[in-house]
């Protein structure tokens, strides 16, 4: 038998007995959302969830001041290319342990608050169209509150590893308030901590010696709170990076500065941005120059006088209590361990959740362009689902073949997670058919109808069309009626109301 038709004979099985144990790691947005669908699928005797903050709401905890104070930064490194170990700053105050997250002082959603709710779950009247991040805070952790008993908070996973013989993943935490560690054993485990915790710092010819000159010069978005923080910048100060920091962080800087900004980009974004003239789109960066303070670009243009720079170039994948190659002792250790190696994507992972060597180990929130609270609802209802044996996994040719087809689709590396619309339909749509066919009990996620679908493929212009209305008006549009009514808006010619999706992929 052939390597190929051994792989497409092998079935993968993640199904649990009745009553295992769940760890999940996270109580974020992502965590709150898996954990419900486990709760109500009513097959798991124990789910313990382990949170490193004191409180809900994950990554829209707003904490910058407190770091700012302390004058402490999130890059490891300047460049930080690799996921090289753990770098997550954090502070101890009365109540409890305070880390840094990417929120900004004046950060607002870049999807309208109807595509960003939970199942059954709206937004309190009267919050506006792109609800700011006070908001979003308040929404999940009241969303969260459902499974608050099963949460331990200030407990930092600091290990993960699998037992092979008794097929059993030893979890060890440390409560960051009384520093006490302890090691446990489940069934299965939820990766549910998110992907924003490691910037993403590219390496330049000239970067290191510019950072070793100017030290506090460089930075990235992670550390960025508001833009009156630059008003004594005299130089010029370039933002690197067009995605939706990138351009909400130039937005911001030059209304606030009223100055220029430059904004080095290698791509138009697909991502909504607030227009002002005062921005002036450069190529991206080809080399730093810290004995004339110029920063040189691909196109053969320059910037001297360069004061600021501020790397708006995402995250790294990065999972730190995950073995490395070297520590790994089992079978199972060393499938952790290629999971992450150069922080570019998660490997070995079908429906971008489960390891399809060690179906047991799901991760949450991992695609990207998607809206990641429905999203986690639904990928926690697949999951649960799989792990009651309720959905049964294909055959590991077919998962290999998936991961195949986006590795052609997208190419390895970072773009590799990347669902953009209308993928991001079809991806969630696809895994609700697969929930729904599997009977009726059990939490479900939110269905995409036909509104949300022309919503979501007229997001960019929509979003432009709330920033344009905000900066002239000074008010935030309750609804989308309101910026039509107001002239701001109109549906464009290449918005849909339905996506095809497809039985496999994507």
């Amino acid at each position: 038998m052939t390597l190929g038709e051994l792989a497409s004979s092998q079935l993968v099985s993640g199904k649990l007995a009745k009553n295992s144990s769940i760890a999940v790691i996270g109580a974020g947005p992502v965590g709150a959302g898996v954990t419900k669908a486990l709760i109500h699928e009513n097959w798991f005797g124990k789910i313990k969830i382990f949170e490193k903050r004191s409180g809900f709401g994950g990554l829209w905890n707003y904490t910058k001041p407190v770091f700012k104070k302390q004058n402490i930064t999130a890059c490891p490194s300047i460049p930080c290319e690799l996921p090289q170990g753990k770098n997550e700053p954090h502070i101890s105050q009365e109540n409890g342990i305070v880390f840094q997250t990417a929120v900004y002082k004046y950060l607002d959603t870049n999807v309208p608050r109807l595509l960003m709710e939970y199942e059954n779950f709206p937004f309190p009247a009267g919050t506006p169209l792109f609800p700011v991040r006070e908001q979003v805070f308040d929404y999940i952790v009241d969303y969260s509150k459902e499974v608050e008993q099963y949460v331990h908070f200030n407990h930092e996973v600091v290990s993960l590893r699998y037992n092979d013989s008794q097929k059993k993943y030893l979890v060890s935490t440390k409560n960051l308030v009384t520093n006490h560690s302890q090691t446990e054993e489940f069934d299965a485990v939820v990766v549910a901590s998110g992907f924003y915790d490691l910037p993403y710092v590219p390496d330049r010819p000239g970067l290191k010696e510019w950072h070793a000159k100017y030290p506090s010069s460089v930075s990235h978005a992670k550390d960025f709170d508001a833009p009156e923080d630059y008003e004594n910048v005299a130089g010029e100060i370039i933002v690197v990076g067009n995605s939706a920091s990138g351009s909400d962080l130039a937005f911001e800087l030059a209304g606030h500065l009223k100055r220029r900004i430059h904004k080095s980009k290698r791509s138009e974004s697909l991502m909504p941005a607030g227009f002002d003239e005062r921005i002036n789109d450069v190529a991206d960066v080809s080399r730093f120059d810290p004995d004339t303070k110029t920063v040189y670009f691909v196109d053969g243009s320059k910037v001297s006088n360069v004061d600021k720079i501020i790397f708006c170039t995402g995250y790294l994948k990065s999972l730190p209590f995950l073995p490395t190659i070297s520590q790994a002792e089992s079978q199972g250790d060393k499938i952790l361990a290629s999971l992450v190696t150069d922080g570019g994507q998660v490997h070995n992972l079908y429906n971008h959740i489960v390891a399809y060597n060690l179906p047991t180990l799901g991760i949450i929130g991992l695609p990207k362009y998607v809206l990641p609270t429905r999203l986690s609802e639904t990928q926690g209802a697949w999951l649960a689902r799989v792990w009651s044996g309720r959905i049964e996994l294909p055959s590991l040719a077919t998962m290999l073949h998936y991961e195949e087809w986006f590795m052609k689709l997208n190419g390895p590396g970072r773009a590799f997670h990347d669902l953009k619309f209308p993928m991001d339909v079809q991806y969630s749509q696809r895994l609700n058919q697969q929930i729904h066919d599997a009977g009726n009990d059990g939490y479900f996620g939110v269905e995409w109808t036909s509104d949300q679908i022309k919503i979501r493929s007229s997001i960019q212009p929509l979003k432009e069309a709330h920033l344009a209305y905000l900066k002239e008006t000074g008010k935030r549009a309750s609804s989308i009626e309101e910026l039509i009514e107001r002239g701001y808006f109109q549906w464009p010619d290449n918005a849909i109301t339905s996506v095809e999706v497809g039985e496999a992929v994507p």
